[in-house]
């Protein structure tokens, strides 16, 4: 007689689990953001090489700029926000050596005008460099950045 109330109390149990699982399951927590601030330090180009920027943020003059290494947790966007410059610097985002995003200053636009880039990652654990370029500015930039979950 045990055996059988010992068994019937089991297989009560193991329904009930299961029953639940998907429960448990669809109730899955959203990871939290990521975000960090920092200050860049990088100074400007020489004036003699104004003509070996090579465009956006891909300057031949490791010392003009600021990379920050980035491994994607989760899929998520960024946003990256580059303030509290003086003069002329730019944002890139690059991957694997590759630009996938920038902002950059026209010559038309206000000095110290803040940048800003918002890319969506869907690759977990894909890196990529935040670079902060000093083109023509003061040595030092605030970058903030701030990973969300999709």
């Amino acid at each position: 007689m045990r055996t059988r109330t010992a068994l019937a109390l089991s297989l009560t149990g193991v329904v009930a689990v299961g029953a639940l699982s998907p429960a448990v399951a669809a109730t899955k927590v959203k990871p939290k953001p990521v975000s960090k601030s920092y200050t860049a330090t990088a100074f400007p180009p020489d004036p003699s090489h104004a003509g070996v920027t090579s465009g956006i943020c891909n300057t031949t003059i490791p010392a003009s700029q600021h990379n920050e290494p980035f491994t994607v947790p989760f899929p998520g966007t960024i946003k990256v926000d580059l303030t509290g410059f003086q003069g002329d610097w730019d944002l890139a985002i690059y991957q694997g050596g590759s630009l996938i995003a920038r902002s950059a200053q026209e010559t038309t636009d206000p000095v110290d005008r803040p940048e800003s880039i918002t890319l969506k990652l869907k690759k977990t654990g894909a890196k990529i460099q935040i670079r902060a370029c000093n083109f023509a500015g003061g040595p030092t930039a605030n970058v903030k950045y701030v990973h969300t979950p999709i």
